[in-house]
């Protein structure tokens, strides 16, 4: 799928014409149709425009067509210090 297609599923998705989704993010009406037509490739400031109007729009998957991945929470129990290690110099140590 390309990105026109996944641009175009996002103005879907808002219920918008393109039209509507230019004035929306703050473009003019003739750079999208530019984009659509392959005259012109969108910009850095396209995007971070969408991401300014619409959040939750998964930049990663407009640009790329992949899901962002969530990163994984760890769920590991707070842990209390048992000891402390000193390192000396000259390769002794002392454990407290």
């Amino acid at each position: 799928m390309s990105i026109n297609i996944r641009i175009q599923k996002l103005i879907e998705s808002k219920s918008l014409t393109k039209s509507a989704f230019a004035a929306e993010i703050g473009i003019q009406r003739s750079s999208l149709a530019h984009f659509f037509s392959g005259r012109n490739k969108p910009s850095l400031d396209f995007f971070l425009k969408i991401k300014e109007r619409y959040p939750e729009a998964d930049l990663n998957w407009i640009i790329s067509g992949k899901k962002a991945k969530l990163a994984k929470k760890n769920k590991t129990k707070s842990s209390e210090i048992e000891s402390v290690i000193i390192l000396y110099k000259d390769g002794t140590f002392k454990k407290n």
